[in-house]
């Protein structure tokens, strides 16, 4: 009888072996911060938690003084969030604002500004310095202007690298952070992947990391805008618009959410904002309910932190482009890497960024079009294996070489540095 249960014992855990599946080791938590998420008066550990529920690990948040911070921090605390803080007593007295909140374990670090243009990186910067005297272990952010606001003179340099190599320069800070909106009127805006293409030089070659945006609301264009849509409130429109002018409303899909998101993680993207939380087309309603955009990016978030291992800390090797037309400033692919025998894309085309991280190197394809599926043929040697949305590791060699792309999505393989 002890042997017959011992023979069991090892069928059982040899079966189990075989069927548990390889997976991807985590890198860490990706940072995902949101913006506009929870508003002063409706700060609860219950909302926190609503931006937990979400995939959100960072909120700024903007409140009216420094008592309605650290009732913040408490509640945020308690969800497991982590807050960029702003009120009046951060800039009329930062050593004491500093001291008072320095040891909150809820605290990320400290907001400043958003899109400032050069004439302002000199107060910042010394706003900066007040601030990291009194805490040395906690950051201050600033957020910067998208490259297509070179016409409306709003940088005060010369050209966008100087805009933001200033302020690199006098800001010292973990990562930079730049707010562009790519899908425009049922498109992809055209210059997005030029500022995509600047930051990750930036971060290939100084090893300087950036943060991005994706547009996590409905947004509110000028339909004979050729720039940028205006964000605002819902409720604002009506006053801050000149009613003779024709809107546009977007809802995000899923994959005009992932396509933001796997774009910038290609790119060497080393954290994730979303903007913004609240009012028509936001993933919360105006009563704070939970909305169909909800449901569509706590699955992406989900699919961001699974992917951790990938593109958390990875250094950007290369980012190309396949399709018949391929986007401004950017590289048409034209070597791959050596365990790849073929790669054809057929659709719109895809960004193709090779990743190393640690022992291993990641070749992302991101379907360029967020409307269609893009197919793919691949072939691979025995070395690659696919990365599934839930971190499981297939051999790539299972898969037949044609497959197909959801609109927007990522396709993700894995083969050990050389």
């Amino acid at each position: 009888m002890k042997n017959i249960i011992l023979l069991v014992i090892f069928a059982l855990t040899f079966v189990g072996e075989g069927l548990s599946q390889e997976r991807l080791k985590p890198g860490g938590i990706i940072p995902v911060m949101s913006w506009a998420g929870i508003s002063q008066t409706e700060v609860s550990v219950e909302s926190y938690k609503k931006l937990k529920d979400v995939g959100v690990n960072i909120d700024i948040a903007f409140f009216s003084s420094a008592d309605a911070i650290a009732t913040a921090l408490d509640a945020a605390g308690k969800a497991g969030i982590k807050l960029m803080i702003s009120c009046p007593e951060l800039k009329s007295d930062p050593e004491k604002t500093a001291q008072r909140f320095k040891n909150h374990p809820a605290l990320e670090g400290y907001y400043l500004g958003d899109e400032p243009g050069s004439s302002q990186f000199q107060e910042l910067a010394d706003w900066q310095k007040r601030l990291k005297a009194a805490d040395p272990k906690h950051y201050s952010f600033v957020n910067l202007f998208p490259n297509i606001n070179s016409n409306k003179n709003k940088f005060g340099t010369k050209t966008y690298k100087e805009y933001i190599d200033t302020f690199d320069s006098m800001f010292p800070a973990p990562f930079l952070s730049f707010d562009f909106y790519p899908v425009v009127d049922g498109s992809v805006h055209n210059r997005w992947y030029e500022n995509m293409e600047f930051f990750a030089n930036k971060y290939r070659s100084e090893g300087r990391p950036f943060w991005a945006f994706a547009l996590t609301t409905s947004y509110l264009a000028y339909s004979d805008d050729s720039e940028q849509p205006t964000l605002n409130d819902f409720y604002q429109l009506y006053k801050t618009y000149n009613p003779e002018k024709t809107f546009v409303h977007e809802i995000p899909t899923l994959a005009a959410l992932r396509l933001q998101i796997f774009v910038n993680l290609a790119y060497g993207a080393q954290g994730i904002e979303y903007w913004s939380f609240r009012g028509f087309g936001s993933p919360l309603d105006a009563q704070g309910k939970r909305t169909v955009v909800f449901d569509r990016l706590q699955k992406v978030s989900a699919e961001i932190q699974n992917f951790s291992g990938v593109f958390l800390g990875a250094k950007v090797i290369s980012v190309s482009q396949t399709g018949l037309n391929i986007p401004n400033e950017t590289k048409r692919l034209s070597q791959l890497p050596a365990p790849v025998k073929l790669l054809e894309t057929v659709g719109e085309g895809a960004v193709v960024s090779v990743l190393e991280n640690g022992k291993n190197r990641f070749l992302v394809i991101v379907n360029r079009d967020y409307k269609n599926p893009m197919k793919l043929i691949l072939s691979t040697d025995e070395t690659v294996k696919k990365v599934l949305k839930d971190g499981t590791l297939i051999p790539a060699s299972e898969y037949a070489s044609a497959s197909e792309v959801e609109p927007g999505d990522a396709a993700v393989y894995m083969y050990p540095t050389k």
